[in-house]
């Protein structure tokens, strides 16, 4: 087959740092690629070509008249990328597939946020062709109302490119933006309660209240000692972060609909320890893989006493667990299987 993939343009393809679904793009076209398939990729400027032509899009500034310009020109963009392929596997946004959606060109596209159900909406009014959905946990199909054909695959990883590790390090980590959705403060009320050392990977949010979030919360329990933040981390630091330590912590408290980096962890070797909410009891097998936390607002007694029984699991069990549910060549089949179906217009429901 030919396909194309579309990413939003504001981080290229692959990232260098942050981009969880940039990541899984680039994973996918690997793997396609790898099988014998065409990739063509239209994504943000610095992305690069896989087995096939890179279309580069832009994004727009914050002025309407930029959006306005962008949302056109991408209609034209897209429909000439399209025309050039068998099949769409779409994982930007759906409000700028609208010509898209109405030719009769075969889409799958993929959700890597909270569902918006206005886009859903958006999106079915105008299919005029095979057009499919791809959610990524269970949580985040629950959300959704859709009459379309749908599916729920995980994101993958390719477990190839990560080392396991023993945890000799003995710290807990902490791999994310600093949000408090992302939990970060709950980690290191964790670390404090128990006495043990802490290390902090992840950028100062640009979300509105980012910076004053870092000031009060994390910035004042920085030591260098007990409590390190080395800032964000590229794919050979994030290894060795993982790889040596005791425990990944996830105190989320939002829905999200798939956290790339307990997979990562998991496959270092690192056991998890999350709240036990969205798409966490789709990942981690509670007391093999690691431990998962009630309630869903993060508790910091709950993480306490998950930390003092990490050494109950097993570390090899961590990578095995990836390596046959979440690896790329596991998880990339099943994908191809619904874009090929799409391609010959056969039944997907």
């Amino acid at each position: 087959m030919k396909i194309l993939f579309i990413a939003d343009p504001k981080i290229s393809v692959p990232p260098k740092y942050y981009g969880g679904a940039e990541r899984i793009v680039a994973l996918y076209a690997d793997e396609f690629s790898r099988l014998g398939h065409v990739v063509d990729l239209m994504a943000g400027p610095k992305s690069r070509a896989f087995s096939g032509r890179v279309y580069i899009h832009r994004d727009p500034s914050s002025a309407c008249i930029s959006r306005a310009y962008r949302k056109i020109w991408f209609q034209f963009y897209s429909v000439l990328a399209a025309s050039r392929c068998d099949v769409v596997y779409n994982h930007g946004r759906l409000d700028y597939l609208e010509v898209l959606l109405a030719l009769r060109k075969p889409l799958l596209t993929a959700f890597h946020n909270p569902i918006s159900q206005a886009q859903i909406d958006f999106a079915e009014r105008r299919i005029q062709s095979d057009v499919a959905f791809h959610f990524v946990s269970s949580s985040q199909a629950s959300a959704a109302r859709i009459s379309s054909p749908s599916y729920i695959i995980p994101n993958p990883i390719d477990v190839r490119r990560y080392a396991s590790g023993g945890g000799e390090g003995g710290y807990l980590a902490f791999l994310g933006r600093m949000t408090f959705n992302k939990g970060v403060d709950i980690a290191i009320a964790v670390a404090l309660r128990t006495g043990r050392k802490l290390v902090i990977a992840g950028n100062i949010s640009n979300e509105e209240g980012g910076d004053r979030y870092f000031r009060d919360c994390v910035m004042p329990f920085i030591d260098d000692d007990q409590i390190c933040w080395i800032g964000t981390v590229n794919d050979e630091q994030k290894q060795q972060l993982l790889s040596q330590a005791s425990a990944l912590l996830f105190p989320i408290r939002w829905d999200e609909p798939f956290g790339i980096v307990m997979t990562e962890a998991l496959a270092c070797g690192c056991p998890v320890i999350a709240t036990r909410r969205a798409s966490t009891p789709d990942v981690i097998d509670h007391g093999v893989t690691g431990w998962l936390c009630d309630p869903e607002e993060p508790s910091v007694e709950a993480f306490v006493e998950a930390v003092t029984r990490v050494p109950e699991l097993n570390r090899q069990a961590c990578r095995k667990a990836v390596e046959k549910r979440f690896d790329v060549r596991v998880v990339a089949p099943r994908i191809l299987d619904v874009l090929q179906r799409l391609s010959l217009r056969q039944s997907i429901a």
